[in-house]
């Protein structure tokens, strides 16, 4: 488990139902807290939380990001399918951690896409959105 982050992308030239795109949607991740070292759902990532003061165990979380390309929701779920594709990083630290300084493309993650566009016809003008879900 994780916790979602919802980023929100706009297109930013529209196009009418017949028009074809490709191109490919990049995220860049330049750092990471996660003080208490806690899964999405309260648990420790590593081991029993301390008796006492209730913290975790000092054994760090293995961090890594997951993306999911949806088409837009009201609601964001991590539930359901890809629809226009998913890719994970390799573990890139613990709890808390920077590459701000560091150019890697580990923490890069690049999804292609190629797909119809998804435009309302009845509202050209509107700009549509896609949904990436960090899980």
């Amino acid at each position: 488990g994780g916790n979602i982050i919802r980023i929100f992308v706009r297109n930013s030239r529209l196009m009418s139902l017949k028009d074809f795109s490709s191109g490919h949607f990049e995220l860049q991740l330049l750092s990471m807290q996660n003080v208490n070292g806690r899964l999405q759902t309260g648990a420790c990532c590593d081991g029993p939380r301390d008796p006492t003061d209730q913290r975790c165990a000092v054994d760090e979380c293995d961090t890594y990001f997951r993306v999911c390309l949806k088409e837009y929701q009201l609601k964001v779920s991590s539930a359901g399918p890809c629809s226009f594709g998913a890719a994970s990083t390799p573990v890139l630290g613990g709890n808390t951690f920077s590459l701000r300084s560091a150019k890697s493309d580990k923490a890069k993650i690049v999804l292609p896409f190629s797909f119809a566009w998804p435009v309302s016809p009845k509202s050209p003008a509107v700009r549509q959105r896609l949904i990436a879900v960090l899980i």
